[in-house]
């Protein structure tokens, strides 16, 4: 066999690069699509957010001229200038059932970033920490909520024979069965806020994306102890909410606020690869009208929570249980004998063994967990 890996150098290699996991997963029941055109405009270096503090370059293995495996050399300088210079990192990793172009692809990367001045590859990182992160290592062959990685069991064979060791893991936890009854949900809720003095606002999605400045520094803040957190770009953050805006139902957007100030925030959101499922990743004119409809006014049945955080110095007032609370009430509402809504929680990092026990004590279980891995080179 003729195996070679080979930099993107074409838009016919770009093709292909997007291609590869159709080929992958196409038939796996569980899989779904990307959308295309968002995910050339994420890669892009015109265009892409990540590029406004990072660099990459792109691989395809080819054996005997087919495309068998794809991976992604990045460096972020925004990383370097919070953690270390000496880290470089792995992508949008796939590949078929062949180490040896695993192996092939894996050097090419190891072999960019060392260009850089890199001493360690870490990832996958596609290509932030708070992008797609990790490989999956369980819960194989469940469709996985937006904006999770998902791949095929072997890959973690692929990874581990090229001599990665484990770096650290991330939880997803479903939450599917309420732990107490609504009027006992709706009574631990109340006292917490009446304790504090304080109210829960939900409804005003347009006031809060208005106030994203605030949220973003907040996030930036509260998340900075965080393993491996680099602070977002208002330019990365804006990007998130500008895909989350159409989908957003006011009722899934909610704030606790003091004189005006944040002190504490959550936002869920309709996982939208329910309808990405369907489509196959497909949004033309009418599935954007079909997302619009399963995610702003058909019942819902699966959330993922985004993003929850409580300002630290008001940590110590169990607001984060209220949200918690408030979240489960609502989702409530649409659950009925034939709809069984669900909440995924994640990116939980390992290290935070008190937000990992909070998610366990309301009835969360883990049922994801994406790894990073790190090898010297």
């Amino acid at each position: 066999m003729d195996l070679r890996v080979t930099p993107v150098a074409s838009k016919e290699d770009m093709e292909a690069f997007l291609a590869l996991p159709f080929a992958l997963y196409g038939e796996d029941p569980a899989w779904v699509p990307p959308v295309l055109p968002h995910l050339r405009a994420f890669l892009d270096p015109k265009r892409g957010p990540f590029f406004e503090v990072g660099e990459a370059q792109y691989f395809l293995a080819r054996e005997d001229g087919k495309v068998v495996g794809r991976i992604s050399a990045h460096v972020n300088h925004a990383y370097e200038k919070y953690h270390d210079a000496d880290t470089g990192f792995f992508g949008f990793f796939d590949c078929e059932d062949n180490q040896q172009a695993a192996h092939a692809l894996f050097q090419a990367a190891a072999d960019w970033v060392k260009a850089k001045g890199k001493t360690k590859l870490h990832g996958p990182l596609s290509f932030g920490i708070y992008d797609e992160v990790g490989l999956l290592v369980e819960g194989y062959h469940e469709r996985p909520v937006m904006f999770h990685t998902y791949n095929h069991p072997y890959y973690e064979e692929l990874v581990t024979s090229w001599g990665f060791k484990k770096a650290f893991d991330w939880y997803a936890y479903i939450m599917d069965t309420p732990p107490a009854p609504i009027e006992e949900l709706r009574r631990r809720r109340d006292e917490i806020l009446s304790a504090a003095g304080l109210t829960i606002t939900t409804g005003k999605t347009s006031e809060f994306i208005a106030r994203a400045p605030e949220v973003l520094n907040m996030f930036n803040t509260l998340w900075s102890k965080n393993w491996g957190h680099v602070p977002l770009t208002e330019r990365q953050f804006n990007d998130i909410f500008t895909q989350l805006k159409p989908i957003l139902r006011p009722e899934l957007v909610t704030f606790i606020e003091e004189d005006g100030k944040i002190l504490a925030f959550s936002v869920l959101a309709p996982d939208i690869n329910l309808t990405l499922h369907k489509t196959k990743g497909n949004l033309n004119w009418f599935n954007m009208l079909r997302l619009f409809y399963d995610c702003r006014i058909a019942p819902l049945k699966a959330v993922r929570a985004v993003i929850l955080g409580v300002e630290k110095s008001h940590q110590w007032r169990k607001l984060h249980h209220a949200l918690i609370l408030n979240n489960m009430l609502t989702l409530l509402r649409w659950r009925t004998e034939t709809n069984h809504i669900w909440c995924d929680c994640s990116l939980i990092p390992e290290s935070l063994v008190k937000w990992n026990k909070t998610l366990q004590m309301f009835g969360g279980r883990r049922w994801r967990t994406f790894r990073l891995y790190d090898r010297d080179i």
